[in-house]
């Protein structure tokens, strides 16, 4: 009977995983094998058909529950629809973002993420009606890239409504209830700390109570990442435990008895959950709350494996697709890793006390997730078993005391207030202790994205080298378990420049409206030709670092922006900030733009060399490749527009050569065609993404290129590209490949054979 909740829940979970990926005939074979050895194995026959049948349940369930995700949906414009606020609404820089649950049939249009353009007075539970524009979310565009339509969809949510004035949003109606108050009952808490603490102190002891992430800095919040601590603001078992523990200490005073003890802790939890919106990580950490209460005050076994598992359970028939997010998987494997992981290194370790309770806890849970850490986040934190150590009691007084502030908040300010300062201290001690962590040698890698068969053998040599450290029978597991898990490790801790060895690599990276272009040379240097930029966002930080982060990239040989336009230059900020690199070369003619103080000041803070290209100069990256520069020359372009001043490269691998033209015009592709520098060249970048201004038919009748790059955003305002552009590319028959149709283009080539991998469509191998 105890491993029975256990087979329950991953029968279930794998009948959703097969259905999900449509996996149907694999869904058949396991169920016939299920029944076959029900008939086989007599001991175990009900355990094989209950596991048959939750398998079959799990695969029906998903069917009916999780629509396909669909291939496109139109944009709406004029879009009108009513509806209720279903979470907290977040205010960032002017901008409110919130969930509605719409009056609408459509089951795309029943659950709408709202973003408006302004400031927005709504509590949870308020009615709206509200006008504006409908459109998808955008698809990732790169390779690995977070798939944000998608994580929407497993919670319902298919569209984003743009509003942009406040005159298209009416409030019909006001929360009214119990709902109500229990969300003033936290407002009220939640103002009384940004009255009384600092903003930082504030931002952070709020994250911790109540998951939220605004007011947080950015900076700070990857200080959290990448000291292993960022489960901090993730409410769920540590939290929840800490209110049990303050909880139980009160009614202990209060001499109730044990059922009044019971139902008192079920309904703080009950209301906790209900205060922060019911997120998947806390349905689990409350169940099982509710579950270890009962079996505490009633004196039965509290086997926390099966709680788990029965959490599992509940939590899938709420929500299948939950299965299949970040908090469900992360949240689950920590806890999976503190009930089965540690009780063994606490038994089979001769060191006891709390003292080493201590590391084995936090060794555990990073045993546990440290496969999706690295798969999700693409980061390994051997640091953050130190962090761990040294913030957990610090953290849970900050929390404890943080409870008891919030819940006097509405009743006795002045006392609420008086314990936020404690509160307060706490959060300067974990910012002064994470703030230090961070700069230890070794503190956190970045590593490539695993793949899921080694993830699927790391989590084997786990369960294994568990039951090795056990009996006697089982020890001869010992070694295999340790090396499928040291094999994981070392896997994870291969130099990005290992892989496609003896290749040229060009990507060109889905940046929206700009360029940004990695290349890798066959001996596996790194080099970044600009980095994208917007208004509205910072791309290095969104897009580009995690696209390096991706591949496990942890220094650029160079960094190279062709000119100081924003949709180039903005992103090599943020690289050039988090990223080792051993030189910045810009435009010789630009090299005291005023555009280029961020970059230039990063660069005298981190050291790296500033250097100027001009045409004439090559750069040996090494044996049998070199970078050519052709453009801008001297001061012939001083007084015109940026665009003409692009630097133009000519990157040459034996038979493949590569031709990239930054943002230039017509005037400086005339200069570079008299010059006698345009040549045939396997693949070029189309100038000025396409731009009527980059039309001159000489300069790609010279190139005669196979392959044109087109670096473009969707839809974007300037019409890039320009019809005629691609009418004359396709009478020359060369093959447009465009980053806002194919998202990012990845061309490989050994110097002889070509290969292009565009993220929408498949490329298919080419000679020269």
């Amino acid at each position: 009977m105890n491993k029975l909740w256990p087979l329950a829940f991953f029968s279930m979970a794998a009948g959703i995983i097969l259905a999900y990926y449509e996996l149907g005939v694999i869904a058949i074979c396991l169920m016939t094998l299920l029944l076959g050895s029900a008939v086989i194995c007599k001991r175990y026959s009900g355990h094989f058909f209950i596991c048959m049948l939750l398998l079959l349940a799990g695969f029906i369930y998903a069917q009916l529950r999780i629509p396909d995700m669909p291939a496109s949906l139109p944009d709406v414009q004029g879009f009108s629809c009513s509806g209720r606020v279903q979470d907290f609404p977040t205010v960032e820089q002017e901008k409110t973002t919130f969930i509605i649950k719409a009056d609408r049939n459509s089951r795309w249009e029943k659950k709408i993420r709202v973003v408006c353009y302004f400031e927005v007075d709504l509590s949870r539970g308020d009615c709206v009606a509200l006008n504006g524009v409908l459109k998808p979310p955008r698809r990732p565009g790169n390779p690995g890239e977070f798939d944000y339509p998608l994580y929407l969809s497993h919670n319902g949510i298919y569209y984003n409504l743009s509003i942009k004035n406040s005159s298209d949003l009416q409030v019909t109606a006001r929360n009214q209830g119990a709902l109500k108050w229990l969300d003033e009952f936290r407002a009220r808490g939640e103002t009384l700390a940004k009255e009384n603490l600092p903003p930082h102190e504030a931002a952070i002891l709020l994250g911790m109570l109540l998951g939220t992430r605004e007011g947080i800095d950015e900076d700070q919040y990857k200080t959290f990442q990448k000291t292993g601590i960022i489960h901090l603001f993730s409410v769920s078992g540590l939290h929840v435990g800490f209110l049990l523990l303050l909880v139980g200490w009160i009614v202990s005073l209060l001499g109730l008895s044990k059922g009044k003890r019971f139902l008192v802790g079920t309904a703080v939890l009950l209301l906790y959950g209900t205060m922060i919106a019911w997120p998947v990580c806390v349905i689990r950490s409350i169940f099982m709350g509710i579950l270890g209460l009962a079996a505490y005050y009633f004196g039965r076994k509290n086997d926390m494996m099966n709680a788990l598992a029965i959490a599992g359970v509940f939590n899938l028939l709420i929500d299948p697709a939950a299965l299949f997010t970040i908090s469900f998987q992360l949240t689950f494997l920590a806890t999976w890793g503190l009930i089965f992981i540690f009780p063994r290194l606490r038994e089979v370790f001769p060191y006891k006390g709390w003292i080493w309770d201590l590391i084995w806890l936090p060794l555990a849970a990073e045993l546990a997730v440290l496969p999706m850490i690295a798969y999700y986040f693409n980061i390994l934190t051997p640091v953050s078993i130190i962090t761990n150590i040294l913030v957990s009691y610090i953290s849970g007084a900050a929390v404890i005391i943080g409870f008891i502030a919030l819940f006097l908040a509405p009743f006795i300010p002045f006392l609420a207030t008086l314990f936020l300062y404690p509160a307060g201290f706490c959060t300067e001690v974990i910012l002064f202790i994470v703030n230090w962590v961070q700069y230890l040698p070794g503190g956190y890698i970045w590593v490539a994205t695993p793949g899921v068969i080694l993830i699927v053998l790391y989590y084997a040599g786990i369960v294994a080298g568990v039951y090795a450290l056990g009996p006697r029978p089982y020890r001869q597991l010992v070694y295999p378990a340790a090396g499928v898990m040291l094999l994981f490790i070392v896997v994870l801790l291969i130099p990005a420049g290992f892989y496609n060895r003896g290749m040229l690599e060009v990507d060109f990276i889905d940046v929206g409206q700009g360029d940004a272009i990695l290349i890798k040379t066959p001996q596996g240097k790194f080099i970044l030709l600009d980095g994208g930029g917007s208004n509205f966002y910072d791309v290095g930080d969104t897009t580009v670092l995690p696209y390096l982060h991706r591949r496990g990239i942890r220094s650029l040989r160079m960094i190279i922006n062709s000119h100081p336009d924003n949709d180039h230059l903005q992103g090599l900020e943020s690289v050039a900030k988090e990223t080792p690199v051993g030189l910045i070369a810009v435009p010789q003619n630009l090299l005291d733009a005023e555009e280029y103080r961020p970059l230039k000041q990063t660069a005298q803070r981190r050291k790296i060399p500033w250097h100027g290209l001009s045409a004439g100069q090559e750069i040996k990256l090494e044996e049998g490749v070199s970078i050519k520069i052709l453009h801008p020359g001297g001061d012939a372009y001083k007084q015109n527009n940026c665009n003409n001043q692009s630097v133009v490269l000519r990157i040459s691998y034996q038979k493949f050569s590569l031709l990239l033209t930054g943002d230039i015009e017509k005037e400086a592709m005339q200069s570079l065609l008299d010059q006698g520098f345009i040549t045939a060249t396997t693949v070029v970048k189309v100038p000025h993404h396409g731009s009527k201004g980059s039309l001159v038919p000489e300069f790609y009748d010279r190139l005669n290129a196979r392959y044109a790059i087109i670096s473009v955003g969707s839809n974007n305002l300037f019409g890039h590209p320009n019809p005629a552009i691609l009418s004359m590319l396709k009478q020359a028959n060369t093959k447009i490949l465009r980053t806002d149709q194919n998202g990012a283009v990845i061309i490989l080539t050994d110097g002889r054979q070509l290969q292009i991998r565009p993220k929408q469509g498949d490329g298919s191998p080419a000679s020269n």
